[in-house]
């Protein structure tokens, strides 16, 4: 089976949180009309979690014939204080339950902020602990976790505790054989110089998302499909070889080049996909 392409619009987040544009309406008119049937929002692109917001935008979706990939996450399981990780427990649960009204596969999670009293060992024992604990509650109800390789939210003002690719796969490492499962991004290894590849390989059999960006080495900015350093023909073709065939979503987190590059961020990955998996 091919995997499915999604649109992550992360570009769009800052203008829908400070000026309320676009819309969700809007926003899902727009991948309609950038030819894609699968969508990836960000938590704060909801704008409340009551039953009643959930089951309109749950409407939407079907009204512009969207799904969506993944609500995409970012609790701080690192925090020192442990009433905040209970209270990012809580908050998590749910947007689980939120992800599971808007019809959405799972939930993308991360480790935690680099807060800069919290020892490797510290970090590693509570995300897990955290991580095990919202397994838990999200597997009975038919929701995934999926624990990204992660540098930094765009709200948070510290980068992930997991930057390091070591200590992602530390945690990874110790989540193996339960219900935790990946959204790999394909990115993010090149800003510590590092190649995303063995990263992939190494917890390969637990990817279910994939989030696919294009930037240069040691560089944060996105930029369009093809105009970076991310070796992404040989990441499709690992994931082709893997027999990947779950969601390859679109961060499009470039703003240089618009509506626009979008649309060829889009075109590289179909032809991406023709290629490594074909017609």
């Amino acid at each position: 089976m091919r995997p499915r392409i999604g649109w992550g619009p992360v570009r769009l987040l800052a203008p829908m949180l400070s000026e309320g544009k676009p819309t969700l309406p809007e926003l899902f008119a727009m991948a309609r009309d950038f030819g894609v049937d699968t969508i990836e929002l960000h938590h704060a692109m909801i704008p409340a979690y009551d039953r009643r917001t959930l089951d309109e935008i749950a409407g939407l979706l079907q009204r512009y014939g969207l799904r969506l990939s993944m609500l995409t996450c970012a609790p701080d399981f690192t925090h020192p204080d442990p009433d905040e990780r209970e209270r990012q427990l809580d908050e998590m649960k749910t947007k689980v339950v939120a992800a599971w009204v808007l019809g959405a596969k799972g939930v993308r999670v991360t480790v935690g902020c680099a807060h800069e009293e919290v020892s490797r060992e510290q970090g590693i024992n509570w995300a897990v602990e955290m991580l095990l604990r919202l397994a838990e509650f999200a597997h009975p109800r038919g929701v995934k976790l999926g624990l990204e390789n992660h540098y930094k939210d765009r709200l948070w003002e510290l980068p992930d505790f997991a930057f390091d690719p070591d200590v992602f796969l530390e945690v990874a490492e110790k989540l193996k054989g339960t219900p935790v499962g990946i959204n790999f991004d394909c990115a993010n290894p090149l800003m510590v110089n590092r190649d995303p590849i063995p990263i992939l390989r190494a917890v390969a059999d637990r990817v279910w998302h994939v989030h696919v960006s294009d930037r240069k080495a040691g560089e944060y900015a996105h930029r369009v499909l093809g105009d970076g350093d991310v070796p992404l023909g040989a990441i499709f073709a690992e994931l082709s070889k893997l027999g990947f065939s779950g969601v390859i979503s679109l961060e499009d987190g470039q703003a240089y080049a618009g509506d626009e590059g979008t649309k060829r961020s889009l075109a590289f990955m179909r032809e991406q996909i023709s290629r490594y998996w074909g017609h």
